[in-house]
């Protein structure tokens, strides 16, 4: 029996990149599906970013300070204390005012989205040299957050609420595309 005729089962590395792969397209898709959500019903993303955010830094205030409980010998006990505390009182605030928190939202959205851009920026440009690796659409996507990210913070205080729902969306979109760029290709049969 020649080795031809055998059947080779597929190695790890081939399982794993294909595992990986999946999961790129996944999450790309989600990411594009929730970004056309929010294109659809702006304001609905605006408000909803403000909610989900002041649930985030309520959570992150209420665990910040159960890990004092435990740790209260840790350094810097004194600036751990006082970041829970604000954290806290500022998920609270925008979860009883969720709209005066999309003010502050937008600013921190264009902080966000212009964050995002220079680092798919930076991760474009450092892997420019792999041949499979098609960092001119994800370059593409970083100048895209960093130009979103500029507008939205310099269109204050008159972007409204529409503006970071639209802006949300179309980074969202952008991102779920970048991922479908990003994934790993498929192995040759």
């Amino acid at each position: 029996m020649t080795e031809a005729a055998t059947p080779s089962a597929p190695r790890p590395a081939a399982r794993s990149t294909g595992a990986r792969r999946i999961v790129f397209m996944i999450v790309g898709a989600l990411m594009i599906t929730f970004g056309v959500a929010a294109a659809f019903a702006p304001i609905l993303a605006t408000f909803a970013a403000s909610i989900w955010f002041g649930a985030a830094m309520l959570a992150a205030g209420v665990s910040g300070l159960a890990l004092l409980i435990v740790d209260w010998r840790a350094k810097g006990f004194a600036w751990r204390l006082l970041w829970s505390v604000v954290a806290i009182v500022a998920g609270i605030c925008l979860l009883l005012h969720p709209w005066p928190g999309a003010l502050a939202l937008t600013v921190i959205l264009g902080a966000a989205l212009m964050t995002q851009g220079l680092i798919a920026l930076g991760h474009a440009l450092a892997h420019r040299t792999h041949k499979s690796c098609p960092w001119g659409r994800m370059a593409l996507g970083g100048v895209l957050g960093l130009v979103l990210g500029g507008l939205l913070i310099w269109a204050l205080p008159h972007s409204g609420m529409i503006a970071p729902g639209v802006f949300l969306a179309i980074n969202l979109i952008s991102f779920g595309l970048s991922l479908f760029a990003a994934a790993p290709p498929r192995q040759a049969s």
